[in-house]
């Protein structure tokens, strides 16, 4: 049965309508207060002919078909479970400018807390997403401090006795073999604390925190006073980072709008805790509403600030959706607006800037996805290489990688032909490479490539001079082309990010390397102290009782700090 003949049959309820591609692949989900009147419109001369893209999706399409739901809602929900869920190539979706971390809490009996990029875990909950990896790591490590909820990936079951956090009081150590820790006790004191405060109800943490202080130092026990009173300053330190702060009692979204650029201010127990920005092939907020709540399942506040008041909103009756009530919402959307529109300026000059590297450079595309590399040693000593990716002049830093080469003796180029062979052999080349160098560099990513019988534009930038280097030959730029300042920021965080691990493998080596001087420091007590404290430095900084609890032994922890 063809598809038209199959839009009459619909029924003329409520609910959503899928068209599928030949693999049975979801191409397009909608809703429909009528299913039938809905579909048969697709298939109206008037509509072939003012629509491209529907032209395109019913010649694609193999097969279309229904749910019928009880109300408009209902549809409205499961139409952004399946958007969610399969990611049809023609439904409009969000397009985020950077790839913008959450804060995830698994479903295990025991729940762990982790960073995530990818929220892939169906039965996870995921709070955010946040702006900066950094501050979640610390706002993390500040709260597990205070709640005890575990942070590792282990499977509970295998682990023989606790790790670290137990000892420096980090964690409740569900693990313990001789102690049971009740799940339902392990929730209320670890678990729901923490999704309380994700949420924006942050008075109860720090209010514990004061009630701890006051009562370590009433009884004079000065240090524990202490470390709770640098507690608070760590949190008030943690969340000035992120800049405004307004009254504790505010739980609200900002959204800003410019054309097709959208920025979103999310304000969580007073304090704006990300600033996000997004990209959406719609210019009406209603659409950019249901993408980023309901799609992008994103935990919806009491209130959302627009500039324009939306009519029919999808979020519920529930949900203020509208402008500003008082004087603080209309300042925060005032910062959105600004922000707003530098963003769409630098999307409007990234789009520009590729146009323009793709003619100056002669490549065969345009680039907008770019590789840059680099390697990092010294004198061949534990030598690295670095992966960075820009996409549409924006880094994603979630697909950054390093690979570890150890102390192999070879030189630059056989490192870089090395690193293109391991890169590209499991992962598609980008549009272009940019590597860090001059033209022996390029030869060698162009060796490698053709070893791998892999086709992609190279492009190399010395540092002398800020010298390009094409397959076509030597190119100069003004310092102030755009296109050479784009190149120069890819080079240079390839070449940032190589030195900042190669530094930290360096580190852990020195620490290693003086620990092995300690008489009773075997292998299993040096890699103890080395995942506990990573340097030499903050090793010295930690107190001998941190150490003693660490290795279970306060004689050991005394020796380690004689030979610091």
């Amino acid at each position: 049965m063809d598809k038209h003949t199959k839009a009459k049959l619909f029924p003329k309820e409520p609910g959503i309508y899928i068209f599928y591609g030949k693999d049975r692949e979801y191409l397009y989900v909608g809703k429909a207060k009528n299913l039938r009147a809905r579909l048969l419109s697709y298939f109206r001369t008037s509509t072939h002919k003012t629509n491209s893209k529907i032209r395109s999706l019913l010649s694609e399409a193999t097969d279309i078909d229904f749910t019928i739901v009880s109300n408009e809602r209902e549809a409205l929900l499961l139409e952004a479970s399946l958007i969610f869920e399969h990611k049809p190539k023609y439904n409009v979706l969000l397009k985020n400018a950077e790839y913008y971390p959450y804060v995830e809490i698994t479903a295990d009996e025991y729940p762990t807390v982790r960073i995530s990029r990818k929220r892939s875990r169906t039965n996870s909950k995921y709070f955010g997403p946040y702006t900066s990896v950094g501050f979640i790591r610390n706002l993390i490590e500040f709260l597990q401090q205070i709640h005890l909820f575990r942070t590792c990936q282990t499977t509970l079951s295998k682990v023989r006795k606790p790790c670290m956090n137990f000892h420096m009081h980090r964690c409740l150590a569900p693990c313990r073999k001789n102690e049971y820790i009740n799940p339902k006790f392990y929730q209320k004191m670890a678990i729901e604390p923490l999704i309380e405060f994700l949420n924006g109800k942050t008075e109860k943490t720090i209010q514990l925190i004061r009630e701890k202080m006051i009562k370590h130092s009433r009884i004079l026990d000065f240090e524990n006073a202490a470390k709770y009173r640098d507690m608070l300053f760590k949190f008030e330190d943690i969340m000035a980072r992120q800049g405004v702060v307004v009254d504790q009692r505010y739980n609200f979204d900002v959204i800003a709008r410019k054309s097709r650029t959208y920025v979103v201010f999310r304000i969580r127990g007073g304090h704006v805790i990300s600033k996000l920005v997004y990209e959406l092939d719609s210019p009406f907020m209603r659409n950019f509403l249901f993408n980023f709540y309901l799609v992008q399942k994103n935990d919806i506040p009491p209130s959302v600030i627009v500039e324009r008041g939306v009519k029919h909103s999808v979020l519920g009756d529930k949900v203020y959706v509208g402008t500003p009530r008082d004087d603080v919402e209309l300042d925060l959307l005032k910062k959105a607006k600004e922000n707003v529109e530098t963003q769409f300026s630098i999307r409007e000059l990234n789009k520009k800037t590729i146009q323009q590297m793709a003619e100056s450079l002669k490549l065969s595309r345009l680039p907008q996805h770019i590789e840059g590399i680099d390697i990092a040693h010294i004198q061949g000593d534990t030598t690295i290489g670095s992966v960075v990716v820009f996409k549409n002049g924006t880094p994603v830093k979630s697909e950054y990688r390093h690979y570890n080469f150890g102390n192999r003796k070879i030189d630059d180029y056989a490192t870089i032909e090395l690193l293109v062979k391991k890169r590209y052999s499991k992962h598609p080349v980008p549009d272009l490479i940019l590597v860090d160098g001059g033209l022996g560099q390029l030869n060698s990513v162009i060796k490698a490539l053709r070893f791998l019988n892999r086709n992609a534009d190279v492009v190399s930038l010395a540092k002398a001079q800020e010298r390009v280097f094409t397959r076509h030959g030597e190119l100069n730029f003004p310092q102030k082309s755009l296109i050479l300042r784009a190149l120069v920021r890819i080079r240079d965080e390839s070449h940032r990010f190589a030195n900042t691990f190669h530094k930290k493998l360096r580190t852990k080596k020195l620490l290693s390397s003086k620990l092995d001087q300690v008489p009773g420091i075997g292998p299993k007590r040096k890699k103890q102290l080395i995942e506990a404290f990573g340097s030499l430095d903050r090793l010295r900084n930690a107190s001998p009782s941190q150490v003693a609890q660490i290795l279970k032994s306060k004689k050991l922890a005394e020796r380690i700090f004689s030979y610091l």
